[in-house]
């Protein structure tokens, strides 16, 4: 007897594990909701209080809002975006985002970013192109900082000022294809209090002349001329503080080494020759030539929002060389006073 057996055939079909990938279109679609057109910028702070940093540093800082969105731009390949040009009644100073307050000392940079995926603040114009793994959020966020641009640091109201720039996209959902929202703020100020800087320093006196006198040459040669006191009295306003800052001075002149000043002229007919003016404070230190041996003005008194330094010195004929000739014997000092 045979057995009888069926051979059946089992197909198995050939398939692919796919993985899996994000749509992608030349240019952005709808976001689901638009920002407001314009969106404003909010008011900034009545007072914004100014501490203490170094010329070129943030004496303070926060953020704005300029509108609110849900939804983003994402996965579009060719779409450009960015900020245009800044329009404003502020000056710039040529550095990027910055701006002269109106205000002594004082700049202001402004900046956006977004809520969402943009942490850190761009400042216009810019552009880039495409859009690939992170969702692109408006720019809701304005953000302000207060640089200190100069010596002095005024106090006060900030003239108001007007800013415009606007955020710009390419999408295939408008026409023509770049939709453009602008940010824009008008009649925006603050007012500057601080109690950290002077607003400014100053001497009453325009100009001091050291009346040096008419010496002999033979003077001169035997060191015998007599030392001619000077000095320098100071002003600074803006500033009561409990404790006096420092106000220094170092100077600027024909010299070629501390405490030594060459005369006007010097080697042209008519000037004396071999002499100089030696310089020093009363404490018979020479007067410094650079601004990092710059010494302290000594503290006075206080008035009403102002502080009253005083700098005494000498000057005195000296030989720079072994033979003196009689003639002019000028010279001119430029002084300069640093503080806070």
């Amino acid at each position: 007897m045979k057995t009888l057996r069926q051979v059946g055939l089992l197909a198995l079909a050939l398939g692919c594990i796919m993985g899996t990938s994000a749509y992608a279109a030349d240019y952005c679609d709808n976001p689901g909701s638009s920002p407001l057109n314009p969106s404003a910028i909010a008011s900034l702070p009545a007072v914004t209080t100014l501490k203490y940093a170094a010329i070129g540093g943030v004496m303070a800082s926060y953020e704005v809002s300029a509108g609110h969105r849900s939804g983003g731009w994402a996965w579009c390949t060719k779409s450009e975006w960015g900020l245009t040009d800044v329009v404003t009644s502020l000056t710039s100073r040529g550095s990027e985002g910055l701006y002269d307050s109106g205000v002594p000392g004082i700049g202001i940079r402004i900046g956006h970013r977004a809520t969402t995926n943009w942490s850190t603040p761009s400042y216009p114009p810019f552009t880039h192109t495409g859009l690939t793994a992170a969702t692109l959020y408006f720019f809701d966020i304005v953000s302000i900082e207060f640089v200190r641009t100069d010596i002095g640091v005024g106090k006060g109201d900030m003239p108001s000022f007007d800013y415009k720039t606007s955020f710009f996209i390419d999408t295939s959902y408008t026409t023509p294809r770049r939709a453009v929202y602008a940010i824009e703020g008008t009649n925006l100020t603050t007012k500057f209090e601080h109690n950290a800087f002077f607003t400014t320093c100053y001497t009453p006196k325009s100009s001091t002349e050291v009346k040096m006198g008419r010496p002999a040459a033979e003077q001169v040669k035997r060191g015998s001329v007599q030392d001619q006191a000077f000095v320098l009295d100071v002003v600074c306003k803006g500033l009561n503080p409990t404790v006096k800052p420092s106000v220094k001075v170092y100077f600027e002149g024909n010299s070629v080494r501390d405490g030594l000043l060459n005369l006007n002229g010097v080697g042209q007919p008519g000037v004396a020759k071999g002499v100089g003016i030696s310089l020093s404070n009363d404490k018979n230190v020479a007067l410094p030539f650079s601004q990092d041996k710059a010494v302290a003005l000594d503290w006075q008194s206080s008035g009403p929002g102002t502080e009253m330094y005083h700098f005494a010195g000498k000057a005195r004929y000296v030989t720079t060389g072994t033979e003196v000739a009689a003639g002019k014997a000028d010279a001119t000092l430029t002084y300069i006073l640093e503080y806070n």
